[in-house]
């Protein structure tokens, strides 16, 4: 039986958890645009943000400092860092490096007390946007996601209807959703009834 490694070519191994969707449009011109960004390197870590050698080390393999505050993010390149709780954080790095950013991780921190899980396989990145965002945003989840009150780099962890999620807005005002594999059926069913009214395009 021929196993996967994670620092193979992807593309003509694995099958995206919502690949099956990728050719839907109900709409030339598709108020809600959901792009599925297959394939990128998941990793949960966890440590002690008041330990400089453990702050700096992820800094050194990154290239991005670890977001210290509640509910924000940092990026660089292809490395995005959420914020989950005072001491976990979910690190998303270009596909098929996880693997090496994990092992540079723990090269780095030596001995530290630390934890890191490759959680690639059990969740996908979707990135939404078009001119029904706003709206979309409003009937599926329960969190404000007002400009006022959801300024671009911000994360949390909601719902999108009963699929839990890690939102998290980018400068261009899309909003990136990290959905568990097991989940991707139920968001996109969800997502296509409730965008109806403004059209679906999968880019």
């Amino acid at each position: 039986m021929t196993s996967l490694s994670t620092n193979v070519s992807a593309g003509d191994m694995m099958e995206s958890p919502l690949h099956h969707h990728a050719d839907h449009t109900n709409a030339s011109a598709g108020g809600i645009v959901m792009a599925e960004d297959k394939f990128r390197g998941h990793l949960n870590l966890r440590g002690n943000p008041e330990d400089n050698a453990f702050t700096s080390a992820v800094e050194s393999v990154l290239g991005v400092a670890l977001p210290l505050k509640a509910n924000t993010s940092a990026r660089n390149g292809d490395s995005v860092v959420y914020w989950l709780c005072p001491n976990e954080w979910l690190l998303i790095v270009a596909s098929g490096t996880q693997g090496q950013v994990e092992g540079d991780l723990r090269l780095a921190m030596g001995d530290q007390h630390i934890a890191i899980t490759d959680v690639s396989s059990g969740q996908t990145l979707v990135n939404l946007s078009g001119s029904g965002l706003a709206q979309l945003l409003q009937k599926s989840t329960v969190y404000d996601c007002h400009a006022s009150n959801f300024p671009a780099g911000k994360v949390v962890q909601t719902t999108f209807a009963k699929t839990g999620t890690t939102m998290c807005k980018l400068e261009d005002g899309s909003m990136d959703l990290v959905i568990r594999r097991s989940f991707s059926d139920y968001f996109f069913l969800w997502l296509q009834d409730a965008s109806e009214e403004y059209g679906l395009r999968v880019a």
